[in-house]
């Protein structure tokens, strides 16, 4: 049974089912029990009469015998039978014949069967100034009450089966419109192709359950869409970028067979231009690479750090370009960190570089490692033209130039988008800084780390951490 409204409409009966068979047999128990107490106390009470009446006589038998109508009156010979035995077992009087109990001497309360049907049967014992004269019996048929109760049962029965059907059906009807937001769910996600993620599922109630699944649905739907949109874009950039250098290698590898033989500065150029090309290349689908890898998670290698030495070595290490403006390390503190050494210092060559190439002819870049609040920071600033609300908003994109002549200088657009998925791998934000002619400050913030005393980091990378 695969539909779910199907078992929904099924568990609900065989849970109906359970409660209206305990719900019957217990009323049904229960009108039993109190019918049976009932017809005992009849049969008591009757007996205690007659007893009673025998005693007023004096407890002579022969009275009993002679008069025997006016000992057991009341008495319905169709419902109710009471008798008179003397000690020696002999019946003095009797309406209807009884069973006579094997003692007389005690009194006795139980069931019998009388003519075929059940019946409560009492025996007293007559005591006459300390002599047993008799013993009085007295047997309620129950036939009637028994029969009303077997018609009840039925009832109960018939009605129980009734109401299951009814509750079926009125539960398959509502577990199918409950379900309705599932089954538009399942066509939607049936019809959803890559090329087609618009679609969303509506109608569904924020304030249930189905409602926040459709709503979380959608919400996914949001994600994936925004996902392909970016995929696309980054493929189609990719493509665009890998498409230059490899036409004019291509251009260049038909110079070479064509005038490389007789001109020999032609060769010069053309093999220059063509490991200019590969080089750009190899970046690009070196970045292509390292931006895979951290969409399934870069591994780190956390360890303890100085943030000011980070600083100060990929300054030196600046300096010594050829024709770099200066690059001064405004570092004045000891600023402890965790993180991984390699890709924290890769992240900042990444925004020295771009630095570097924005920062404006003659104009300093400024690097620094500080803190903001508890939690230790690196800081890129330079004195150039500053970006734009626009240009900020949209620095950190896959292939994204706020002017195409910046490939000029060698890159792709993908820096910041690196220095951002290795910002995310150690939980750490990159945030911007800049107005157009007042500069731009990039600040990478990481996650607060303890004292060397005060145990794992909090917030941090907490394995594999050199203390």
């Amino acid at each position: 049974m695969r539909s779910l409204s199907a078992r929904l409409t099924v568990f609900i009966a065989a849970a109906m089912a359970v409660v209206l068979l305990a719900l019957g047999a217990s009323i049904f128990t229960l009108l039993r029990n109190e019918v049976v107490q009932e017809a005992m106390r009849t049969a008591e009470t009757t007996a205690q009469a007659t007893r009673q009446n025998l005693l007023a006589q004096g407890g002579d038998l022969d009275v009993v015998q002679a008069h025997s109508s006016a000992y057991l009156f009341g008495a319905r010979p169709d419902e109710i039978a009471v008798q008179v035995v003397s000690p020696l077992g002999t019946v003095v009087a009797a309406s209807q014949p009884l069973p006579v109990p094997v003692t007389i001497t005690q009194s006795v309360q139980e069931m019998i069967t009388w003519k075929g049907n059940p019946a409560s049967y009492v025996s007293l014992p007559i005591i006459y100034h300390g002599l047993l004269l008799a013993a009085v019996q007295v047997s309620v048929s129950l036939a009637a009450s028994f029969g009303a109760l077997q018609l009840l049962r039925t009832l109960l029965i018939e009605g129980g089966v009734a109401g299951l059907v009814l509750v079926a059906l009125v539960g398959f009807f509502f577990a199918r419109r409950a379900l309705r937001p599932v089954e538009r769910l399942t066509n939607l996600a049936t019809e959803i192709s890559d090329s087609d993620l618009s679609r969303r599922l509506e109608g569904a109630s924020p304030s249930d359950e189905l409602g926040r699944l459709a709503q979380a649905f959608n919400r996914m739907l949001d994600r994936l869409e925004a996902a392909f949109a970016r995929q696309t874009r980054f493929v189609s950039d990719a493509s665009h970028e890998l498409k230059t250098p490899l036409a004019v290698i291509s251009g260049y590898a038909e110079l070479l067979q064509r005038w490389a033989g007789s001109d020999p500065q032609v060769r010069e150029e053309a093999v220059s231009t063509i490991s200019r090309e590969a080089a750009r290349m190899q970046r690009l689908v070196q970045d292509l690479l390292f931006l895979a890898r951290g969409a399934q998670g870069l591994r780190l290698q956390p360890r303890r750090m100085d943030l000011g030495e980070l600083v100060g070595e990929t300054v030196t290490e600046a300096q010594a370009l050829p024709g770099a403006p200066r690059v001064v390390d405004e570092t004045r503190q000891v600023v402890p960190a965790q993180g991984d050494w390699d890709l924290l210092k890769q992240l900042l060559w990444i925004l020295v570089d771009n630095a570097i190439k924005y920062g404006g002819e003659g104009n300093s870049v400024h690097v620094a490692a500080t803190r903001k609040g508890p939690s230790p920071a690196l800081e890129v600033r330079d004195e150039g033209p500053g970006m734009s609300e626009e240009v900020r908003q949209r620095a950190f994109e896959r292939f994204y130039r706020a002017d195409p002549a910046r490939a000029a200088g060698g890159g792709v657009g993908l820096g910041l988008a690196i220095a951002r998925e290795i910002a995310e791998a150690h939980r750490a934000t990159l945030e911007i800084e800049s107005a157009e002619g007042q500069g731009t400050t990039v600040r990478l913030v990481l996650p607060p780390t303890a004292e060397p005393d005060g145990g794992a980091q909090d917030g941090g990378v907490k394995s594999g951490v050199e203390r």
